[in-house]
């Protein structure tokens, strides 16, 4: 699955060199450095609320584990699949959960380059002072890519595109993000860009498969078929949701910075 685009198609964009120059120039000492922390996390990073994104509670896992299966039991339900196994209890997790030391200098810079897809990429569009986008690729290139530079930061780091595909889709729970993004729109914006908000959406991918037999095609188009159905009503679910909640953290830290609403905000069905 990858992301819908379908804005700035043709728009022109900066080169894969130039935009490796942007995050220079906007993270002189890189994405871990000592200024970067003093706008993140001025008290330090161990008593930062920031911790809790790596160190959770034991609660706070409980209950992303519950959510997570029960997103599943709530898929499945709508299209064919084994029956989900039973929520492990309060109790379980704690039995099984192992605290974890604290690494300042990779987790900082994890967290700003999960925070940086979630603005460079989610079909988000970051846009120059010239009218270019600052594209560093799809949903999977966009991590690859945030990979490369924490790579280059840490030594030993062996990140691939994994590290950082869907950013903190699966954190975001955990801490109030809003700073991590107003100092990144803080430093895009004094370098004369600006941000396109797009609500998030997954597409169906088929790849054809060369020698196929036609009645197991046409058996894969069909499952494409359902699945895209359940992807675009489950989209329009979540853009229901979103008239009634409060904007996402980007949208938070855009107004601090920018001093208005992003361009996309809010969104329309």
């Amino acid at each position: 699955m990858v992301g819908s685009d379908d804005t700035f198609d043709d728009q022109e964009r900066l080169t894969e060199r130039e935009c490796v120059a942007l995050f220079e120039r906007v993270f002189p000492s890189g994405l871990g450095g000592e200024d970067v922390l003093d706008e993140i996390a001025p008290t330090g990073w161990e008593r930062s609320p920031l911790l809790a994104v790596f160190h959770p509670s034991v609660e706070q896992i409980y209950r992303e584990t519950v959510r997570v299966r029960q997103n599943i039991r709530r898929l499945t339900g709508r299209m064919p699949a084994r029956a989900a196994d039973p929520d492990p209890t309060l109790a379980e997790i704690a039995a099984s959960h192992v605290e974890r030391p604290i690494e300042r200098d990779v987790e900082i810079r994890e967290l700003v380059g999960r925070c940086l897809w979630d603005i460079f990429s989610d079909n988000h569009d970051v846009i120059g002072p010239d009218g270019r986008l600052a594209d560093i690729g799809s949903f999977r290139g966009a991590g690859a890519f945030i990979a490369e530079l924490v790579n280059r930061e840490l030594p030993d780091a062996r990140y691939d595109y994994l590290d950082f595909y869907m950013g903190t889709i699966c954190v975001s729970d955990r801490a109030d993000l809003t700073p991590v993004y107003a100092m990144i729109f803080r430093r895009l914006a004094e370098h004369g860009y600006d941000w396109k908000y797009a609500f998030p959406r997954l597409s169906a991918v088929y790849f054809d498969r060369p020698g196929e037999p036609l009645a197991a095609s046409l058996e894969r188009e069909r499952e494409r078929t359902e699945l895209q159905a359940l992807m675009d009503d489950t989209h329009r679910e979540a853009l229901e949701r979103a008239k009634d909640q409060p904007p996402p953290a980007t949208v938070i830290a855009y107004r601090r910075v920018y001093g208005t609403e992003p361009p996309g905000w809010p969104p329309r069905g």
